[in-house]
């Protein structure tokens, strides 16, 4: 039961790292270097609760093909951005980008970690 318990609660802190994320993109947008400062925040804490090995790698790989899939999709007209810095995307969006990811891996992780195990596997 202690596992299970210990999943569901990882799993409560990355839905709670995504809202606090996801509220602080929606209110600071406007503000460009508020926001980053805010975000990498955000990335740091999140980075220091998953910081294994994997969890960088996948963090500055996702980080980089977002963004790099961003700049492309803006500069071909696909979307653009409200508060554009270089580019044509926010400077905060590679950090917030890697962090979802992020969150959204770690989430993923715990809630399978507490699934039962299936006899077709």
């Amino acid at each position: 039961m202690k596992h299970l318990t210990g999943g569901w609660i990882e799993a409560l802190e990355a839905v709670l790292a995504f809202l606090l994320l996801m509220g602080s993109i929606v209110l600071l947008w406007r503000d460009n270097l508020l926001l980053f400062a805010v975000v990498l925040v955000e990335a740091l804490v999140v980075l220091a609760l998953w910081h294994e090995k994997h969890d960088v790698a996948f963090f500055v790989v996702v980080a980089g093909l977002g963004t790099l899939a961003e700049v492309v999709f803006v500069n071909f007209g696909v979307w653009h951005y409200a508060n554009p810095t270089v580019l044509g995307i926010p400077l905060w969006f590679p950090l917030s980008f890697g962090t979802a990811a992020l969150v959204g891996a770690r989430l993923v992780h715990s809630l399978t970690r507490s699934w039962p195990k299936s006899s077709c596997s």
